[in-house]
């Protein structure tokens, strides 16, 4: 029945103290109670910085100063409806995540549709998961990607190379038009001299980074008063679940610490120019 001799002898002993069977009970630890200020620093948390239990355990113990384990965590999210049930998360997923080593190796990109929005494309840094560019449009085409991308190399410089799947905007799929001439999206990259890779066909994950911020966008978008704010508290402010959660690592810190070496960065609020070295 698989219980083990040790714990046959620890009921055998109680039944010779008291005389009493023992009665079954659930296995396991009983749940810690949480304090009402745990609740509060919890939810806290959630709201600025969003994520799941383990990233909030990380931010409320530098934050707020007070250890919560993330198993209480994710059930107080859960009483409080914060957060849902992922069966699909709990098996071995069969593919290995990969990260480049450095900053502007590898941009992934794509267009998503958001309700009352329109069409969203952004640029995100695969090292940092930094957000390098994005924009809202009323059609997604070749130009408005050439667009953001052009600002996004203007603030952190040029990527050696770009993931994209074989959409119409990023690749002239048909052979119209492959007569007609490349999209002006891939003109751009020949001319910049920055490698066009693409994703595997019908394998969403090969490009999961990039779908993995559009679901933070549609989870988060009605919080904020414009994308701007959104993308500020992406870059700066969250700490990013696959950077240094140690200390809370943001996706432009971590920009910064894994460039090669110098470049040039824009600031966003000042629109000042100034180097930044990996120290």
């Amino acid at each position: 029945m698989g219980v083990s001799s040790v714990w046959v002898k620890k009921l055998w002993r109680r039944y010779r103290i008291d005389g009493a069977i023992p009665e079954l009970r659930k296995p396991g630890r009983r749940p810690v109670e949480t304090s009402e200020e745990e609740k509060d620093a919890i939810l806290k948390a959630y709201q600025d910085y969003g994520g799941c239990a383990v990233l909030l355990e990380h931010v409320i113990d530098v934050v707020y100063g007070m250890h919560i384990p993330h198993n209480r965590v994710h059930r107080m999210m859960k009483e409080m409806g914060l957060v849902r049930d992922e069966p699909r998360k709990h098996g071995r997923r069969k593919w290995i995540r990969y990260e480049r080593r450095y900053s502007n190796s590898l941009w992934h990109t794509d267009w998503k549709h958001l309700d009352g929005y329109g069409w969203l494309i952004a640029y995100e840094d695969d090292a940092s998961r930094l957000i390098t560019g994005y924009g809202l449009f009323n059609e997604a085409t070749s130009e408005h990607a050439v667009e953001v991308l052009d600002r996004a190399m203007m603030h952190y410089g040029r990527p050696a190379s770009i993931l994209t799947d074989r959409g119409s905007q990023f690749y002239a799929v048909e052979c119209d038009d492959k007569l007609k001439g490349l999209t002006a999206f891939e003109k751009y990259l020949i001319e910049h001299e920055i490698r066009q890779v693409f994703g595997r066909v019908q394998h969403p994950q090969t490009n999961g980074k990039i779908e993995r911020f559009y679901r933070t966008v549609e989870e988060r978008v009605h919080r904020f008063n414009s994308m701007d704010e959104l993308v500020q508290w992406y870059n700066m402010k969250r700490p990013h679940m696959s950077l240094n959660l140690k200390t809370l690592e943001t996706p432009y810190k971590a920009f910064i610490r894994k460039m090669p070496g110098e470049g040039t960065i824009i600031d966003d609020e000042s629109g000042e120019i100034y180097h930044a070295q990996k120290v």
